[in-house]
């Protein structure tokens, strides 16, 4: 048995207005509580009877007591738990998105993924991965040249931080393959082509000779990645921002092996193929 607190409407709103007042940003806040921005507004909304124990955090926070509210206690109520995943071949392509245009904070608990707004059908696979591999719903937001597609969990960024180093905040000079996928070869395969799709690159260099390759200003995470290319039989060079791979036979089967999903590395390969048959 679990009691909620029952507000008046003025009482909710004034409750909502000084928290407003007494936060830098309520998107800053509500992820403290480990709950979900939806489930945050159902309760500024008044959709939703508030949790006595989240309600008391919210008094504290906004700095007001208020005395006149009704408590019902309701002999069900069902938490979502949230479920660590395992380390299967959608995870390893997810840190390896992560590794790349992605990161985890430590201050709202959030988890982010960032690419170019054109990439539509890069997204919604992306958001499928996601939601798929945590079992948790991740909001777009689009903006003029890019998007971002997110959530927000305490459990999961310990859990990516703790199992697998994943960084906190700035990944400059903490970024590596974790143990258990660079073991793997059906995981690292899925945690280059999470990598390749949001960091990395196919073109022509001298408009004719192709090119694919890896970015990062973390030079000794890129040695770590061409060891990982060689580990899968490709032959990998390093320049001091990349790794890269020149020899067509290798980046064929880069494509077919790896299998990008990215449909803007696919487009551009496919172009590649096009013309070299007509020539």
């Amino acid at each position: 048995m679990r009691t909620f607190i029952q507000l008046e409407q003025s009482d909710r709103k004034n409750l909502f207005e000084c928290l407003k007042k007494e936060c830098r940003s309520l998107e800053y806040f509500y992820p403290s509580l480990n709950i979900s921005r939806t489930m945050f507004f159902n309760y500024l909304s008044g959709r939703y009877n508030i949790p006595e124990d989240i309600f008391i955090e919210l008094e504290k926070k906004a700095k007001i007591k208020i005395n006149s509210f009704k408590k019902i206690k309701k002999e069900k109520y069902l938490k979502k738990e949230i479920e660590l995943p395992r380390l299967d071949l959608s995870l390893a392509e997810v840190i390896g998105i992560l590794n790349g245009d992605g990161h985890i904070s430590n201050i709202n608990h959030e988890i982010c993924v960032i690419g170019n707004i054109l990439e539509r059908e890069y997204l919604n696979y992306l958001k499928k991965l996601l939601e798929t591999t945590f079992s948790l719903e991740f909001k777009i937001i689009e903006e003029p040249t890019r998007f971002k597609i997110r959530t927000y969990s305490k459990k999961i960024v310990d859990f990516l931080h703790n199992k697998y180093e994943l960084p906190k905040g700035n990944k400059l000079g903490s970024l590596h393959i974790p143990k258990e996928i660079f073991k793997s070869r059906s995981l690292l395969i899925c945690y280059i082509r999470g990598l390749f799709d949001t960091d990395g690159s196919f073109y022509l260099r001298r408009k004719k000779d192709p090119v694919v390759d890896i970015t990062s200003a973390d030079h000794k995470f890129l040695k770590q990645i061409q060891q990982a290319l060689i580990s899968l039989g490709f032959n990998a060079g390093i320049s001091k921002k990349k790794t890269y791979i020149y020899n067509k036979r290798d980046i064929e089967k880069f494509f077919r092996i790896i299998s990008p999903a990215n449909s803007k590395h696919l487009k551009k390969y496919q172009n590649y193929l096009n013309h070299a048959l007509v020539v």
